[in-house]
């Protein structure tokens, strides 16, 4: 099975999180948990823990002292950014408050244009869930997914106020199924997408996209997900060079993230 690519490394998550926390309640002098701590607060590697101090202290806002801990060494130059980024099943996985309300699901008829856009049958039955997500108690995405209709009974059958979708198709329904295309857009709001989202018609969107395949380059499931541009942004971690004289390509990615605190990376979960 191919693997699901994740540009978004949780130690930027993490860096994020220590950011606003040292913003909003520290003072230089302070000391910061043990990595033990923060990895038991974040359900993280201690790798990760160490790449996200590593951050903040390149930047002069840490100083880590073998034997004796890490120290706030001065308070950030300028507010940080308070969108979040990422993939939404890191949001659940670092405990960030947010959760998602479904508004449908059940089958339904994928849009002529769409149909044609993925080389689909426009009379293929479907099944479609819709979902508001709110983040810190406000409408940050609207994701909408098509899928096959043996997925979407499972996926609906399954409590997604606090699930990501992506992460049971991939761990409770065990699918043979990979990710084969994200793109990312920005568009307007219209009417819908502007109630939902408590954002003025015409505001700027954040449109992600995400597609994914069954063995032998079969349909499985399309997501369409509308990110608040106020509360979410989207970040692409590059390979390191491979070496003197040769690089690695970058790695692709077409999510969005949300904002502030916005999130990142619209990946519909």
């Amino acid at each position: 099975m191919r693997k699901f690519f994740n540009p978004y490394p949780k130690y930027l998550h993490v860096r994020r999180i220590l950011l606003d926390r040292i913003e909003g309640t520290m003072r230089p002098g302070d000391q910061l948990p043990t990595e033990h701590a923060l990895c038991a607060e974040f359900s993280v590697s201690r790798e990760t823990i160490r790449s996200a101090l590593a951050a903040l202290e390149q930047d002069g806002i840490i100083e880590r002292t073998r034997g004796r801990g890490t120290f706030i060494a001065r308070l950030p130059r300028r507010r940080p950014e308070r969108r979040l980024t990422g993939m939404a099943e890191d949001f659940y996985a670092l405990n960030l408050d947010t959760e998602a309300k479904v508004l449908q699901a059940g089958p339904g008829r994928i849009p002529g244009a769409l149909a044609e856009q993925l080389g689909l049958d426009p009379e293929l039955p479907l099944f479609r869930i819709t979902r508001l997500r709110h983040f810190e108690g406000r409408p940050f995405a609207w994701h909408d997914g098509w899928m096959l209709p043996e997925i979407g009974t499972r996926i609906a059958a399954l409590d997604l106020t606090r699930a990501s979708i992506d992460r049971e198709l991939r761990e409770t329904l065990d699918l043979p199924i990979w990710e084969d295309q994200q793109s990312i857009e920005a568009v307007a709001a219209d009417i819908q997408s502007a109630e939902l989202l408590d954002v003025p018609i015409g505001a700027p969107l954040l449109c992600l996209t995400r597609l994914y395949l069954l063995e032998g380059e079969k349909f499985a499931v399309y997501f369409r997900s509308l990110y608040r541009s106020d509360r979410y942004y989207y970040t692409v971690k590059l390979a390191q060079p491979a070496g003197p004289g040769g690089r690695q390509p970058a790695r692709a990615a077409g999510l969005r993230r949300p904002a502030g605190p916005r999130m990142a990376s619209t990946q519909e979960d």
